[in-house]
């Protein structure tokens, strides 16, 4: 419905509008709920929320790689999303700190706050956004068949699946997407459980995971600068290597507290080769919809960032279910008291080996995408010259109509 609207009137503004108006009653219903509520009202508040989300984030991405025309603009758009976000999750969890609360534990008293401080930066900022913010320049679908109105919901699904799988770029970015996605899965998945009971450092997670939000935040700016440098490709490559060293470095991690300097800097070596994804992910698959555009002439910036989200939600549930079943295999218990040596082979297995083969996967893939910097300036060079064709086209149709309307009007009446 976002593409659609974008081809109409040339704007997403109106869904990014009412999922950002939506989110706020949604989020304090969900995130601050009276006593004794029941399912029935979680599960209601919950789906509102993801929906409002979602109706809000999908434009939202889309309209960020449509007002920016150079690789160089969208990489550094998407940093400074990125930036933002994690400053917010920051803020989120410096909240409990403050001296005027009873607790550092996350109360109900830190979300309401949470809500209140969310939706005060919101509304400005919307508002901002969407006054000062361009549309971009509008596309201009070719005509490659029938139009969408005399076409049946089938036939629009199977259109939409050609075009997709028919960019052979969208396909190597989705295989390599979902590699490194379900190894990030299985180390996330296992990496609290692998800390506490095998490390015996569960006490220090929280104070790994604020150092590690800190560090999240200061990668993003260097990924930045590197991106801009070696290109995209290139800075990805990077910080899957680093995942390398970090999963392999927790394979080789032993109980004990002396071990904690080591699992300290492990996940800032995480978090900050996670930046490389933070900053790359989404201005490549911009690439991807840029060249699928070339291809086919039909706008569907939206559904390629939906599918995006939507696989970043897959891929993590893949990784941590596989992390279990493979530890399950080997007979590991979160009940018992002392592991057997093999269940410990599991966990080392699911946290770190394995992970890293899929991490390998992703980067051979990542190594054959085929859209490079030099290519995509030629790409975005020729949408232009295209799009500057049909609009031009358009307009000299909608003058030779009123033209003849005109004379029409005039023979009509002599």
């Amino acid at each position: 419905y976002s593409d659609r609207q974008r081809v109409k009137t040339g704007t997403r503004k109106p869904f990014i509008l009412i999922g950002a108006v939506a989110l706020a009653p949604c989020s304090y219903f969900l995130f601050v709920p009276h006593e004794g509520v029941s399912i029935a009202y979680f599960t209601f508040w919950y789906m509102a929320f993801y929906l409002a989300l979602t109706v809000f984030i999908i434009p939202y991405l889309a309209w960020a790689n449509e007002f920016t025309e150079t690789s160089e603009d969208k990489t550094l758009v998407f940093s400074m999303m990125g930036v933002v976000g994690a400053l917010g999750g920051m803020l989120f969890y410096m909240l409990p700190l403050l001296p005027f609360f009873d607790t550092t534990e996350v109360t109900p008293e830190i979300l309401k706050i949470s809500v209140f401080l969310g939706v005060l930066f919101l509304v400005p900022g919307i508002i901002l956004a969407l006054k000062v913010v361009p549309d971009g320049p509008a596309h201009v679908p070719l005509a490659t068949g029938p139009e969408d109105a005399v076409m049946t919901p089938f036939q629009q699904v199977k259109e939409l699946g050609a075009g997709l799988f028919n960019n052979k770029a969208f396909v190597i970015y989705l295989a390599a997407f979902m590699s490194l996605g379900i190894g990030i899965g299985m180390w996330i998945g296992l990496f609290f459980i692998f800390v506490d009971i095998f490390l015996h450092l569960g006490a220090e997670f929280a104070e790994l995971n604020m150092w590690g939000m800190i560090m999240g935040a200061v990668a993003i700016p260097v990924w930045y600068k590197l991106a801009i440098r070696w290109g995209k490709r290139r800075t990805w490559l990077i910080g899957m290597a680093l995942y390398i060293v970090v999963f392999l470095g927790t394979g080789l991690l032993q109980p004990g507290a002396e071990g904690f300097s080591a699992l300290f800097a492990l996940n800032m070596l995480m978090t900050f080769a996670t930046g490389s994804m933070g900053v790359v992910a989404s201005p490549m698959l911009c690439d991807v919809i840029d060249y699928g555009r070339l291809k086919d002439g039909a706008e569907r910036s939206a559904v390629y960032f939906a599918i995006q989200g939507f696989l970043t939600k897959v891929q993590l549930a893949i990784g941590g279910a596989l992390g279990f079943i493979i530890v399950g295999w080997f007979g590991f218990d979160m009940q018992a008291t002392e592991q057997t040596e093999w269940s410990l082979v599991g966990l080392r297995l699911s946290v770190a080996w394995v992970p890293l083969f899929f991490v390998l996967v992703a980067m051979v893939l990542i190594a054959k995408m085929p859209l490079t910097e030099a290519r995509m300036k030629i790409i975005r060079r020729k949408l232009k010259m295209r799009d500057e064709r049909q609009q031009s086209s358009a307009s000299n149709t909608t003058s030779a109509s009123v033209a003849t309307s005109t004379s029409s009007a005039v023979f009509t009446s002599d």
